[in-house]
């Protein structure tokens, strides 16, 4: 298993895709991020997923996401969300994944 995938993963390719902005935006917040500089995207995703149930595993989701944008594997990682034959990634998370990646 590549790298890019366990991380993806660790974040879920739907979540990825749909906090990307979200994710890119903190990951070059800053050259070190501490858990504070984390913490108001972790309540958000946490608030935002009815299944999400502790603070922690948003905060592993985060840094799993700035793991690939600060390795530059962001296109890598939204070419496997596109690839996916998981049921759970619907064409419109594939048609996200697509724009983001010519937006680049």
């Amino acid at each position: 298993m590549s790298t890019v995938n366990r991380a993806l993963q660790s974040i879920g390719k739907s979540n990825f895709v749909h906090y990307f902005e979200d994710y890119k935006e903190l990951a070059f917040s800053k050259e070190k991020l501490s858990g504070k500089d984390k913490m108001s995207l972790a309540k958000k995703l946490l608030e935002d997923n009815p299944n999400a149930s502790k603070i922690s595993g948003q905060l592993i989701r985060i840094s799993s996401a700035i793991t690939i944008f600060k390795n530059g594997w962001e296109e890598e990682a939204l070419k496997e969300v596109i690839a996916s034959k998981h049921p759970s990634i619907s064409k419109e998370i594939k048609a996200k994944a697509a724009a983001l990646i010519s937006m680049r």
